[in-house]
């Protein structure tokens, strides 16, 4: 049911609201259609349209009501809100802030448009912006869900991951079921050092989601930090069970191997046609890997060395110093995850 805008009260009792909010569509199409029908009653009615479209996500239709009740009554604040969270929907980021300024323009204090503003911001990259219109929100409305958890990742952006650890907390308080927030908490705890914590938001989030390979990946690059050697190479395994073609995991996991000594074991010892099949997997990834992005640049060093030196065995060495140059880099880009 809808609820009464700050902006229509004039016009409006909330009884009068309910009830019109409760018309059947057809009996609202023929309110409209009736001529006599009050300005501010054809508002109203489109005004609910709008709303009742959005949520059942036809955003278009929600729009194209937002944009005539404007027509009808430009000074109404909460229209020009409604029309931003539904040019949101409709991921048209730039319109959805510019609704929100007039919005605010006509009321600074409207905590829906400071909040709303704060999702077009952060979704355009504008991180600090994002945070300090989620703050305003706040400020006005203090369980605004939606709010904290923009102003979360927003914080999470820009590498304030204590803030941003602080601000998940109450946006989970609120919305404890939001499988995201727990996700994106873990990364912040990671990034802490925060392992065990980490692992145990992670752990909330594919209780709900068990399918989301790339969390296992990073699940298992916090049990490797506690030195959970096992249990990192089974939350690998787990991400590349669910997606083989996952490099990422891949390469933590023969790291892994070969930071405790056991990686020519595990390639070269006596296994199961399951622990065969791992390891086929991982050196099919690891070769499609060097196929994809390493050796098209080995091929153009040994050309351009060849016709400069005239030399096969010079341009092979020198192709070979670069890949092994690259994958140090890579063995220690790896470490330090």
């Amino acid at each position: 049911m809808g609820d009464l805008p700050m902006s229509w009260h004039e016009d409006f009792s909330e009884a009068d609201y309910q009830h019109y909010w409760n018309l059947s569509p057809e009996a609202r199409h023929e309110l409209l259609a009736e001529k006599q029908s009050a300005e501010s009653l054809r508002a109203l009615l489109l005004y609910q349209q709008a709303q009742q479209a959005l949520d059942g996500n036809d955003v278009h239709t929600a729009i194209a009501c937002f944009v005539e009740v404007l027509a009808l009554k430009p000074g109404w604040h909460d229209v020009w809100a409604g029309h931003a969270a539904a040019l949101l929907k409709a991921r048209e980021n730039e319109g959805a802030i510019a609704s929100c300024v007039r919005a605010l323009e006509l009321a600074p204090n409207n905590a829906e448009a400071w909040s709303l503003q704060g999702v077009a911001l952060y979704r355009l990259g504008r991180f600090e912006a994002a945070a300090n219109s989620c703050d305003r929100a706040l400020e006005l409305k203090p369980d605004d869900h939606q709010a904290w958890s923009t102003l979360s990742d927003a914080l999470n952006h820009q590498g304030r991951y204590t803030e941003a650890v602080v601000s998940y907390d109450r946006a989970l308080t609120l919305k404890p079921d939001e499988p995201s927030l727990w996700g994106n908490r873990g990364a912040a705890l990671q990034k802490l050092g925060r392992y065990e914590e980490a692992i145990a938001s992670y752990d909330k989030l594919l209780q709900a989601e068990p399918k989301r390979y790339e969390l296992w990946h990073q699940r298992g690059l916090a049990l490797r930090k506690l030195r959970r050697f096992d249990a990192a190479i089974a939350s690998f395994d787990e991400a590349l069970t669910l997606q083989s073609a996952f490099y990422p995991a891949t390469r933590s996991k023969l790291f892994l191997l070969l930071q405790t000594g056991q990686l020519l074991r595990y390639v070269m010892g006596r296994k199961t046609l399951v622990e065969q099949g791992k390891v086929t997997n991982d050196l099919r990834n690891v070769f499609d890997s060097v196929v994809k992005t390493k050796l098209p640049t080995l091929v153009v060093i040994a050309l351009v060395v060849l016709s400069s030196t005239h030399s096969r065995v010079t341009a092979l060495a020198i192709a070979g110093i670069f890949l092994l140059i690259v994958s140090i880099s890579d063995l220690i880009s790896e470490s330090q995850k």
